[in-house]
């Protein structure tokens, strides 16, 4: 691994905005370091890659954002450029009970709530990443949705980036106030991007009987890497639920990490990932029951060709309080080639005696028995592999409870394998 030193020099011109940009420019100079094979949950993900690269911050900006848009989707769109707030390309738009705009351009009392909430949830002594997003984010979305609001349209943040060898980080900040809705999109595009690295961190709070649906849409190009870390905060009576679609992508690495810190709180964690040529994928969950009477759905699924790999670990905790606590996590795979892998680890840890969990893994091949079946009845190979492929991914798929968003994931796995050689 490359001399970090060496690595952070490369962003000291980003300014520290805020004070919890300073503390952890201290912790990730002082002492902390980036993960190696060595820590137990990175041991299958080398980030050699990403550390021992010039970067260069590229003046690229898109005209328009047309050709990024999810079709027919009605959504209020906030847009980032190469980690930079754009106003021009963001939607002018407003609905009662929303803020939604930039972390920098934020004052009064949003300033005081950004300042109060900005880091309390990612941890920036313990993970280098998250310190390193921390100590040089230029900028970031912030939501909040007022007590007791409905936002009727999907709220996207469209994060673009572009150049070569461009590195990004964004830091984002949802505050979700007691008994809101609310469905926000977290849509990632290497649009023009060669070679870069992009890490996002993403702090939220969901406020008693809330209501968040969140989409993670990832397709930073197949040459990139990409760190997207994501903390949810849950109060009492609330429900989360984060969806999240790996398109591309040289190196990710997914944490989504859920303090599930009220009762009668629900959360959910669904992915549908593909990869292919040499791609590599992480996933890391980590729900954390902390109060009775909560329940806890994961349910993650892949498809891997080539020479492609994939890591799955996710571990569901039940601290001593959390009575009757309900939690269920699988991980099913389905690998296309000899030379794909899967490395899955689901964990327990369980302190509390009345509880309900359970775990579990799958991986293997199409079924050589449906497959004959549906060629039987008219379908070439490639149509009755493409057709199992999409009914492997259904359950997550019916997830997604915006109709347009639904439809260009499908679409996206029919296209993804198009020349599939089943």
């Amino acid at each position: 691994m490359g001399d970090k030193q060496t690595f952070l020099k490369q962003f000291d011109s980003i300014p520290a905005v805020f004070p919890v940009q300073g503390t952890a420019r201290a912790h990730i100079h002082n002492g902390l370091d980036f993960p190696t094979t060595r820590d137990e949950y990175w041991k299958y993900t080398r980030v050699n890659a990403i550390l021992d690269k010039d970067y260069i911050d590229n003046s690229w900006m898109p005209s328009s954002i047309n050709e990024y848009s999810i079709p027919a989707m009605d959504s209020i769109d906030i847009v980032f450029v190469n980690g930079g707030f754009n106003k021009e390309l963001s939607s002018n738009a407003s609905e009662s009970g929303l803020v939604f705009g930039s972390v920098l351009n934020q004052d009064g009392e949003n300033k005081n709530l950004i300042l109060e909430h900005l880091g309390k949830y990612a941890d920036s002594e313990k993970h280098a990443f998250s310190a390193f997003n921390t100590s040089y984010f230029k900028d970031g979305a912030f939501i909040r949705i007022k007590k007791g609001c409905e936002i009727k349209r999907p709220l996207r943040i469209l994060n673009l980036s572009g150049g070569v060898n461009q590195a990004n980080n964004l830091r984002n900040l949802f505050l979700i106030e007691e008994n809101a809705q609310v469905q926000i999109i977290a849509h990632n595009i290497g649009a023009e991007l060669q070679g870069g690295f992009v890490n996002v961190v993403t702090e939220v709070s969901v406020g008693d009987g809330s209501n968040l649906e969140y989409y993670l849409i990832e397709n930073d190009g197949d040459e990139s890497s990409l760190i997207n870390t994501t903390h949810v905060h849950q109060a009492g009576t609330s429900t989360a639920k984060v969806v999240t679609l790996t398109q591309s992508g040289r190196l990710v690495r997914n944490n989504l990490n859920f303090d599930i810190n009220g009762q009668g709180c629900e959360s959910n964690m669904y992915g549908i990932y593909f990869t292919s040529g040499k791609q590599h994928l992480d996933n890391h969950t980590y729900a954390d029951h902390r109060s009775p009477n909560c329940e806890s759905n994961e349910l993650y699924k892949g498809v891997m060709t080539e020479r492609s790999t994939g890591v799955f670990n996710g571990k569901i905790m039940v601290r001593q309080e959390a009575q009757k606590t309900n939690a269920f996590q699988s991980n099913q795979n389905i690998l296309l080639s000899d030379n794909a892998s899967i490395n899955t680890k689901p964990e327990l840890e369980i302190y509390a005696d009345d509880v309900k969990c359970s775990h579990g893994c799958t991986i293997g091949q199409l079924d050589d028995e449906a497959l004959f079946y549906l060629r039987s009845r008219g379908l070439n190979k490639l149509e009755a592999s493409k057709l199992l492929i999409q009914a492997f991914a259904g359950d997550v798929l019916e997830e997604i409870s915006i109709p347009a968003l639904q439809e260009y994931v499908a679409e996206f796995i029919h296209k993804k394998f198009e020349d599939l050689d089943a």
